[in-house]
């Protein structure tokens, strides 16, 4: 064989290689392009979930505000209901302590009139 023949052979087994290269590097791509598009997809349900989490976010704050503002409300009106109740209390101690005052100058009344009886009856009497 000449140096002709063997350069010939060389470049016919470069050849075959570079066609398996090549052959091997359309698979890598492939394969590459098929994970971008993985990743592309979960990255796109995952930017759904995170739009679908701030829209829910959204919603939970309007309800939280909704509900504070609603407990406002009710604890104002527990507030004044309580204050009411105080005040009604107090408006029935001064009652009924001035029933008492007024009960014990009945009672001191009746007993000085029954004194004064008993007297002009025993002065009536001797």
């Amino acid at each position: 064989m000449n140096k002709e023949e063997l350069i010939l052979q060389k470049l016919d087994s470069m050849e075959t290689e570079l066609k398996s290269v090549r052959s091997e590097m359309k698979d890598v791509r492939s394969e590459m392009n098929n994970r971008i598009d993985k990743v592309a997809s979960k990255l796109e349900v995952v930017n759904s979930d995170i739009a679908e989490m701030k829209v829910n976010q959204a919603k939970h704050t309007g309800d939280l505000h909704t509900l504070e503002v609603k407990i406002d409300g009710k604890l104002e009106t527990l507030d004044t209901k309580l204050d009411s109740l105080i005040e009604n209390m107090r408006d029935r101690k001064v009652d009924i302590n001035e029933r008492w005052k007024i009960g014990g100058i009945i009672v001191s009344c009746g007993v000085a009139v029954v004194s004064l009886i008993l007297s002009i009856l025993t002065r009536m009497g001797q």
